[in-house]
């Protein structure tokens, strides 16, 4: 043994000596990405076939630079029968390298293929708008977008003509999430929170929130609740509205759902005990509510709070934009592998568009009439360490409609 690691030595001295350098050594993991993966590790031996959690192992060990531990988690889930892909920006440090892209390649030639979506229009001249929410006025037959880097909503026509419905950064706007329309009461709900990729970030907004209400007839700020501070963080992120006028808004941060009264003036915590909630519709029976939080769907008894897992053998973990069609789920996954729409009916689950060329985290979605609208590629990771990409880096974001009939 001892003169096979000599031997060793000397070929590596050798190869040093005639071959071109070396590239420069992997940066050393940080304490907390090192942590995580020795949380993670501890967890997926109590439940080895967790293949979400192998997926984020996988993730945190491409963090760490460490090729042959990625390599070898997401060969295991190829064992375990893995259908979602994976994701490149998920494996930007080690996914070039051959054992790496080997393993990404088998997993992605198990996806299955789903390509009905077809491009409404683009949105020319918004490459740094990064849209997240978007919703639909039924009465003026107009969109709503709203802008992660640019804090603000624009509003769009049925030919992609894109106008300002508020001025960056106007009534205090963070980064904007989710946006809905009260058709009953002519107003546009904005959820706001503040993101380190948003324009005119500063260490002094972390943990801000606002809920911002427009009159849609004439644009005038008619609500505003703030929430959250930077010693006790908030992340309102979507909501549904109640047919009440009450909001009910999911805080990833504080992993719960938060209620905002309709004469009230401050936003009270109404769900507890949920993990990174995101996604949130109101059922076609208004007594019910459906929530995604990262490890699935739960439906909500709005009367007494209780709650249903929604039981598939299909993963729902992940799911960002909830939508609701024919008393169906519509729903946009994109934090666990290669993003896709799937139709959740029950226990059943369809997936309606996957290995879509233009996907780059699609967020959410908008149901008009029989069709779902999206925005395929927002362009949430055009960001290095918090500054956005160079404009030619940037692509203009398409608006999707993918037929649900």
């Amino acid at each position: 043994m001892k003169c096979a690691v000599v031997l060793l030595l000397a070929c590596t001295v050798l190869a040093c000596a005639t071959a071109t350098p070396p590239p420069a050594p992997a940066p050393a993991a940080d304490e907390a990405t090192l942590g995580a993966i020795a949380q993670l590790e501890e967890a997926v031996a109590q439940q080895p076939a967790n293949t979400p959690w192998i997926y984020i192992l996988a993730q945190y060990h491409d963090r760490a630079y460490d090729a042959g531990n990625v390599a070898k988690w997401l060969s295991r889930l190829d064992e375990l029968g893995w259908e979602q892909g994976a994701a490149a920006h998920d494996f930007r440090n080690t996914g070039a390298l051959p054992n790496v892209r080997t393993a990404i390649a088998k997993l992605d030639a198990r996806e299955p293929r789903n390509n009905r979506a077809r491009a409404a229009f683009t949105l020319a001249n918004q490459r740094d708008l990064i849209p997240e929410g978007i919703t639909h006025d039924p009465v003026d037959d107009v969109f709503y977008v709203t802008s992660i880097y640019r804090r603000k909503v624009v509003r769009i026509d049925r030919g992609g003509r894109v106008t300002d419905f508020t001025a960056e950064g106007q009534d205090g706007m963070l980064s904007g999430l989710g946006v809905h329309v009260d058709p009953q009461r002519r107003l546009l709900w904005v959820a706001s929170s503040t993101a380190p990729e948003m324009r005119g970030f500063s260490p002094e907004l972390e943990g801000r929130s606002v809920l911002l209400a427009y009159d849609l007839r004439d644009g005038r700020l008619v609500r505003k609740i703030e929430h959250g501070s930077k010693e006790t963080p908030s992340f309102l992120n979507d909501f549904t509205i109640l047919p009440d006028g009450s909001l009910l808004i999911t805080d990833t941060v504080r992993h719960h759902v938060a209620r905002l009264g309709p004469d009230a003036t401050a936003v009270e915590e109404w769900l507890p005990e949920l993990r990174f909630p995101n996604g949130i519709v109101l059922a076609d029976d208004p007594r019910h509510v459906y929530v995604a939080d990262f490890r699935g769907i739960t439906r909500v008894t709005i009367a007494d709070k209780t709650t249903q897992k929604l039981e598939s053998p299909k993963l729902l973990n992940g799911i960002d934009g909830l939508a609701l069609h024919r008393d169906k789920l519509v729903a946009i996954q994109n934090a666990i592998g290669k993003a896709r729409v799937l139709r959740i009916d029950d226990g059943s689950v369809e997936i309606l568009e996957s290995q879509n060329a233009l996907f780059e985290l699609p967020t959410t979605g908008v149901v008009v009439g029989d069709e779902l609208w999206f925005i395929a590629n927002p362009g949430l990771r055009s960001f290095e360490k918090g500054v956005i990409w160079p404009r030619e880096k940037l692509s203009d974001p398409v608006m999707l409609r993918l037929p649900l009939i």
